[in-house]
Parts: C-alpha cells; structure tokens; sequence
C-alpha cells in the first residue's frame, strides 16, 4: 500500500523501504533539493554530505552488489542527470522533492 501524501500523490512503497536502507541516498537526495533547482557534479555532493564520491555514485546509479541499481536514486525516478559540455549533473526531480517533502513532514528530516 503506497503511503499517502495528498488526494494527489503516493509514494510507492518501494521508493521508501531504499531510502530507510541507506543513510546515505536520504543524504543525497536532501542535499539535491537543498541545492534545487541548480544541478551538482558527484565530488562536490560527496565533499558536502561527507562521503567518498564512489558511494555517492552507488547510491545515484547503483554499483555491483553493495549498491543495488533497483534502488538507485535514478532508476527509482528521484534524480536526474544532466550532461552539459561532456560533464554529468545531478539535479532532483519532482518526484524526488515530494519524497524529501514527505520525509520532512513524516521524519521530521
């Protein structure tokens, strides 16, 4: 049963059980919306939420075994690349500023 927002939004549950996995995609994707609606490149998310660029990129992409893609801030549809002059961005999606807004108001995040 996905959790209710408004008359107008659901989160899927599955969204919600990889966030309450890992510490570290909550941190992304709050740091992500705090920067919103500006973009920014993996290092500089690393340096900020205070982790190795390798997990942050696991988290954003999924990697081997550790890092499920499943449950990627991408492939669940929370972040959003952006290539621009042969660089890759990071930028959170609607959906993604729901989640956090969720989050927020259900977490106190």
């Amino acid at each position: 049963m996905a959790m209710k927002i408004n008359s107008l939004f659901t989160i899927d549950p599955h969204i919600l059980r990889s966030l309450n996995k890992s510490v570290l995609r909550k941190k992304v994707l709050l740091h992500l919306d705090a920067v919103y609606p500006n973009s920014d490149y993996l290092t500089s998310i690393a340096r900020v939420i205070g982790s190795d660029p390798s997990n942050v990129l696991g988290c954003l992409r999924g990697m081997g075994n550790r890092y499920n893609g499943n449950s990627s801030l991408i492939e669940l549809g929370l972040v959003e690349i952006i290539e621009k002059d042969g660089y890759k961005y990071y930028r959170i999606t609607n959906l993604g500023r729901e989640v956090v807004k969720y989050l927020k108001e259900v977490y106190g995040l």
